[in-house]
């Protein structure tokens, strides 16, 4: 394939990817956070629902002592006539319609202080019996305080409280193929909101308790209201967008959920999972459901009596259609501008190939021109391919040749007369290892001459000069044999004292630390190290000098070494110098890095202590601060084989100035 059509195909393949990509991670963010915004949104709808609830049940409470202090029951209980509280039945509601003011009840009953009922206004002659099965009016009498709560009753409880609630009582129950199971076919139980309010004497003494309730079976002025304060009414494509549902147990009583008839769902079941969560485990559940004939983003939280039972449950849920055609709105407009996008793209693409193609050609030119031999070949400005970093570079790059050229043909006449210099620099060595031998000789023989010659015998002076010159001459072909000979470094066990001392002395004499203060603290018996002298002389004399460096003259130079608690020899050396700023401590053991100024440095000399100090099987580390000095730390193995100690130089200090 030709270099631009695999361009344009790597553009198109990466351009392909980077849009999947972008799709994938976008359409799972959008799906991701419409989700979550609608959950969040359920949720707080549930909670809203919860207010709306426990204001009814506070309503009633409110209901309940304001007919106390407006009705003669004190008088009726005290008196025992009963016939001034009939202006009570008044209250007592027909269906489910809230009279004026919102002072209708299905249910209103006097008791004594025994819980025995003294007067029904919904059943006059029903009375007589004891109703402290009713845990509101048990812990209302027990506590002297208003209790509410919504609790559970039986048909005929709830007959005998006001027949004409027979008929709202009772629920046909329709079951769906994935509801919760319940064997019955009717619902004959019901859920009440319950109320009652103490009734005390002048002197605070109990005298019984005024109890009130409210029938929620087929009642929907709470989920109406629900429906009403957090949906507003709103609807989408004909369709309300949310509802609430009131369930006892697991069948719903109380709803504005509609069905294929549109009718209220009264008597439609729940779901399994949703029971199993919230009915059998009493937590809330928030999630996509099927409810009767549509899809909801829905919420469900237990509804408990006064005695901590769930006995049923509240349900907000909102219609998931308006969301998911959202959803897919915003998922078609993503990928619409991801497509437009990559067709920009890849026209974008096409067209910087064709332009990185041309300009390859120039640049293609100019290296056939180069290869041909023109080695001072340059890029005209007429001629730039438009890359000004590869044309700048192809320029040098062609100086550079030139350059080099030009440098080789030097250095192959200097090689040349290099290779003369050391074949002629062998001959002499062998000439000089030739003649030591001779020498030798000569010298042998002369002292055998001298020990015959007689003192007073006037050529013994000049056997001695014979001799003299002899021994120079043969000091001089050894030198020469020695300083030619490749260092071995062998490794020898060392006294690290004694190294540092004699590196110390070296340089102790110097200009340079004249000002200097030198203190040293070397541990006794310290145990040998392998090392190389010569390098280890080197790299304590290039730490002595990078200190006085440091120091300009004027400070104190400190020497410790001791025995760490792992066996190894550590020694520190200190300074007080100006430090290294943190900045460049990571990088001072690097070749050619240098705090110096211009000139004053190669940057060569820690690298190279930093790999003597590795070769002995050791490590060097650096401590400093700016304006408080530098301390370098070396550790170095102790050498191996039987125990021996150093030679324990003692402790000395020392101060030149």
């Amino acid at each position: 394939m030709k270099l631009q059509s695999r361009l344009v195909i790597g553009f198109l393949i990466a351009t392909c990817i980077t849009a999947a990509v972008a799709s994938v991670v976008g359409i799972t963010m959008i799906n991701k956070s419409t989700l979550e915004e609608v959950q969040r949104k359920v949720q707080q709808d549930i909670n809203t629902a919860k207010l709306v609830y426990r204001h009814n049940l506070e309503r009633l409470e409110y209901q309940l002592q304001f007919i106390a202090l407006r009705s003669p029951i004190h008088e009726a209980i005290t008196s025992g006539n009963l016939s001034t509280l009939e202006d009570l039945r008044v209250i007592i509601r027909s269906g489910t319609a809230l009279a004026p003011g919102h002072m209708a009840l299905d249910m209103l009953t006097l008791v004594d202080t025994s819980g025995r009922v003294i007067y029904r206004a919904a059943n006059p002659h029903a009375k007589g019996d004891v109703i402290l099965w009713d845990s509101v009016v048990r812990n209302c009498l027990n506590e002297r305080k208003p209790k509410s709560s919504a609790i559970v009753m039986s048909y005929d409880v709830i007959v005998a409280q006001n027949p004409n609630l027979s008929e709202r009582v009772k629920i046909p129950i329709l079951k769906t193929e994935k509801s919760v199971e319940i064997k019955e076919k009717v619902l004959t139980d019901g859920m009440v909101l319950r109320a009652a309010y103490p009734i005390l004497d002048r002197n605070g003494r109990l005298l019984g308790a005024l109890v009130g309730g409210v029938l929620l079976n087929r009642d929907y002025d709470i989920v109406d209201t629900i429906k009403q304060t957090v949906y507003l009414d709103e609807r989408y494509h004909g369709r309300d967008m949310g509802f609430s549902t009131i369930f006892l147990g697991g069948v719903r009583i109380s709803t504005n959920v509609m069905t294929d008839r549109n009718e209220r769902a009264v008597g439609t079941i729940c779901s399994k999972e949703v029971y199993d969560q919230v009915i059998g485990r009493g937590k809330d559940w928030v999630g996509r459901a099927f409810v009767v004939n549509d899809w909801y983003i829905s919420a469900y939280t237990p509804i408990w009596d006064i005695d901590n039972t769930i006995i049923g449950m509240l349900y907000t849920g909102i219609l998931e259609a308006k969301y998911r055609d959202m959803r897919l709105r915003t998922v078609f407009i993503f990928v619409g501008v991801t497509a437009v996008g990559m067709v920009i793209a890849f026209f974008v693409s096409f067209r910087l190939g064709q332009s990185i193609i041309r300009r390859i050609r120039i640049l293609h030119q100019a290296t056939e021109a180069i290869a041909s031999g023109d080695l001072g070949y340059q890029l005209p400005p007429g001629r730039s391919s438009g890359f000004d970093m590869l044309d700048n570079a192809f320029n040098n790059m062609a100086r550079s040749l030139k350059d080099r050229d030009e440098r080789l043909q030097k250095a192959f006449q200097r090689i040349t007369v290099t290779e003369r210099l050391a074949s002629l620099g062998q001959m002499a060595a062998g000439v000089a290892h030739e003649i030591n031998n001779p020498l030798g000789g000569i010298l042998l023989f002369s002292n055998l001459v001298l020990e015959e010659m007689d003192p007073a015998d006037p050529s013994r002076q000049n056997m001695e000069k014979i001799i003299y010159q002899t021994e120079r001459c043969k000091k001089i072909v050894q030198s020469l044999l020695d300083f030619a000979r490749t260092p071995s470094g062998d490794m020898s066990r060392l006294d690290v004292n004694h190294v540092i001392l004699t590196s110390l002395n070296l340089v102790k004499d110097q200009s340079i630390f004249h000002g200097i203060e030198v203190r040293t603290e070397l541990a006794d018996n310290l145990p040998p190290v392998m090392g190389d002298l010569s390098r280890l002389e080197e790299v304590f004399l290039n730490l002595f000098i990078n200190a006085t460096d440091a120091m300009s003259g004027r400070g104190t130079l400190t020497i410790v070494s001791r025995l760490s608690g792992t066996g190894m020899v550590k020694i520190a050396i200190s300074d007080t110098g100006k430090g290294i700023d943190k900045a460049y401590l990571p990088h001072i053991f690097e070749p050619f890095f240098t705090t110096k100024d211009p000139g004053q440095g190669t940057g060569l000399g820690l690298s190279i202590t930093y790999g003597i100090i590795q070769k002995h099987g050791g490590f060097i580390d650096v401590a400093s601060e700016p304006g408080a000095g530098t301390t370098f730390t070396i550790t170095l193995p102790r050498a191996n084989g039987p125990e021996s100690e150093g030679t324990g130089k003692p402790q000395e200090e020392c101060s030149i100035g």
